[in-house]
């Protein structure tokens, strides 16, 4: 496949060091592979997303070379709307990354993307700067940097959609030491032998609060069908009175599943992003309860005993909208 475009090599190549302050109405490409959607966006130094495109993340199990002419095409059409210099690259994979942050090596929605040098390519078609990172990791950059982690020691952000899972900021920096994130949270037991993921998990958070759980549980209440995004809605504009009981108990699901994660990473404040969030008040109300009953009293311990050095957590709905990924992608290159 002839991924070289000379043309593209010079037209967007930028020769100023990232040490520098940017030139004026600058941006960055940010590419957000997901299971179902990949995104692909300018963002401006402010972090705000200011072109957007979606495509099918259709990777045929056999080669990812059709997949991957799709994605070039249209971050060729992103950067020809660019209307100032293009500073870099990020590319935000659903999967753990290699060491050398070029790609993802185990990616279990898209296994045809294993070991592909992701970096590489894109490095030699737009002679940009690329950076790599994995999709959770980059929802939480985006989050810490630009809504409601700011000015925030000790971040944690839950990324609560298809999947699930938590990154974490210490003092600026996401913690990355599994495959470019903070490990696997989203397998957590909750209720050991209980529904199984798609990975297999019996029981796991995922499989309790990711779109299948919350569809599952519609089943047992509604008899019929019903997709998570109508059970979501419904609860988050009080339209339909059976949806919000099955997002409080999502919720309850999701208090416990921070409160197992608390005492490991010891976050000041966690944000519940991602498009089951999205149901608002009334799983964030759910999540908080359940949190206070089993981990209020060691938090309120902690904080006493430390001279309150120690903060107590604070639960809080994330403040940007679904681009996260797009903008903490490419983190390395704006604000």
């Amino acid at each position: 496949m002839p991924f070289q475009n000379k043309e593209l090599m010079s037209l967007w190549r930028e020769e100023k060091p990232l040490d520098q302050a940017p030139p004026a109405g600058s941006v960055a490409l940010g590419v957000d592979i997901g299971g179902s959607r990949t995104k692909v966006g300018l963002v401006s130094q402010a972090g705000e997303v200011v072109y957007l495109h979606e495509l099918a993340t259709r990777v045929a199990p056999e080669s990812p070379r059709r997949f991957i002419a799709v994605l070039l095409s249209s971050m060729r059409d992103a950067l020809h709307q660019a209307g100032g210099p293009v500073l870099g690259i990020g590319l935000a994979f659903l999967g753990w990354l290699n060491k050398g942050r070029t790609g993802p090596y185990f990616c279990m929605n898209a296994p045809a993307l294993h070991d592909f040098n992701f970096k590489a390519l894109i490095e030699d078609e737009f002679r940009l700067p690329v950076v790599v990172r994995d999709d959770v990791t980059a929802h939480t950059l985006a989050e810490y940097r630009f809504g409601s982690g700011r000015g925030c020691r000790r971040f944690m952000c839950l990324a609560m959609g298809t999947g699930l899972g938590a990154g974490v900021m210490v003092d600026g920096r996401p913690l990355d030491f599994t495959g470019g994130c903070a490990g696997d949270t989203g397998h957590i037991l909750l209720r050991p032998g209980g529904p199984q993921c798609t990975a297999g998990c019996r029981g796991c958070a995922e499989a309790l609060i990711g779109v299948a759980g919350i569809e599952r549980l519609a089943r047992e209440v509604y008899r019929v069908p019903r997709s998570a995004a109508e059970i979501i809605q419904g609860a988050a504009n009080g339209s339909d009175p059976v949806a919000v009981p099955v997002m409080r108990e999502i919720g309850m699901y999701t208090g416990e599943l921070l409160a197992s994660l608390f005492p490991i990473f010891v976050p000041h404040r966690i944000a519940l992003t991602g498009g089951t969030a999205k149901a608002g008040e009334v799983l964030l109300a759910a999540a908080r309860e359940r949190f206070e009953n089993l981990m209020g009293g060691y938090c309120r311990s902690y904080e006493s005993v430390s001279g309150h050095r120690f903060t107590k957590d604070d639960i809080v709905l994330g403040e940007l909208s679904g681009e996260t990924g797009v903008i903490g992608a490419v983190a390395d290159f704006i604000g």
